[in-house]
């Protein structure tokens, strides 16, 4: 029975040295912080000798069992130099050629860690040749065209997005390959070094491939896609609709050989043409006595638009004209459809 009692007493002693400690245990060992980390230069050559630096502390002054920085995955300590502050920690490193990921990491002398950035790397140390600053190749992003199918009589529009991480100069060139051909870009949005490119155009029936180019201000060159060439748009030929004349109109009907100034009177001779096609006329003529005169375009837009012939050339009393038309596409006009109009009634 006394024996039992021993025990019990023993248990209740180490009972109460737990209670005692736990505390103590459930603080555990707070994590290392890393301030100000830092490399400079963050651009530079070869010949450049770059400076990671960072500021070491913890909680409960503990000393770090390491301190390094990780430049493209490769661990370089970290020391800290005689005279310089309390936790400040630096490495002085030569890098080679290219553009480099860095991160800070520490651990104290109990384990406890911590990193800088918590997760990924930072990426904007750039290292150039013995002679020449590094140039990062430029970005060209959401190329394509709108529409991917359509008709000849279409408008369609290539689109690219540019950017050029360095931001030194405008591009030398944008350009999109159509079948081969290269045309330049302009800009639509944005800054020239970052921003949307555009290129207009109508195409001819058939298959077509298509493919950007960008050269940056310092001549290098990156394309969209890397190889090779993206396909579109598939355009199909549409059926020609003729033209139509309308409102054709001659002023003066009636008139005399002279104006009231005693100069040749003139008269003129307007119709409007139209092609749902868009098709410029190849032909515009008016035949005035059976004589062709061309006429030429005063008002709207060539697909569209008031075309006249003025002549003061009128002598006799009685005349006939009409109109004829060509869309370069096979198809014509005439008017009248058959016979002639009358006029200018021309007086002494």
């Amino acid at each position: 029975m006394r024996t039992k009692h021993y025990a019990f007493a023993a248990a209740s002693v180490v009972l109460f040295i737990l209670v005692l400690a736990t505390p103590a245990l459930a603080q555990g060992n707070t994590k290392p912080c890393l301030c100000k980390p830092l490399i400079t230069p963050l651009t530079g050559t070869t010949k450049t000798v770059f400076v990671a630096s960072v500021m070491y502390t913890d909680a409960e002054n503990d000393a770090p069992a390491k301190v390094e920085v990780y430049i493209d995955g490769v661990a370089y300590p970290m020391t800290h130099p005689k005279g310089s502050p309390k936790g400040y920690y630096r490495a002085r490193l030569t890098l080679p050629p290219g553009e480099h990921s860095y991160y800070f990491y520490t651990e104290d002398a109990r384990g406890a860690s911590e990193r800088f950035p918590r997760y990924g790397a930072l990426t904007n140390l750039l290292v150039g040749t013995k002679k020449k600053i590094l140039n990062r190749l430029p970005l060209l992003s959401e190329g394509g065209v709108h529409y991917t199918q359509g008709s000849e009589y279409n408008v369609y529009t290539y689109t690219v997005k540019y950017k050029d991480r360095d931001v030194c100069k405008p591009p030398k060139c944008i350009k999109v390959f159509i079948d081969g051909l290269p045309h330049d870009m302009a800009l639509y949005s944005g800054t020239c070094v970052n921003g949307t490119y555009v290129y207009q155009t109508m195409l001819p029936p058939g298959p077509h491939a298509y493919y950007f180019m960008a050269k940056d201000g310092n001549g290098d060159c990156v394309s969209l896609p890397a190889a090779g060439f993206i396909r579109g748009p598939q355009v199909t030929a549409r059926l020609n609709s003729p033209p139509v004349l309308l409102d054709q109109r001659l002023e003066p009907g009636i008139g005399g050989m002279k104006d009231i100034w005693q100069m040749p009177s003139r008269y003129g001779f307007l119709v409007h043409y139209n092609d749902v096609d868009f098709d410029a006329p190849t032909v515009a003529m008016i035949y005035v006595d059976n004589v062709p005169h061309a006429m030429k375009l005063i008002r709207g837009n060539a697909a569209n638009g008031l075309y006249a012939y003025y002549s003061n050339e009128f002598l006799s009393n009685m005349h006939t004209y009409y109109y004829y038309f060509q869309d370069g596409k096979g198809a014509s006009v005439r008017m009248p459809e058959v016979g002639v109009f009358h006029g200018p009634v021309v007086t002494r």
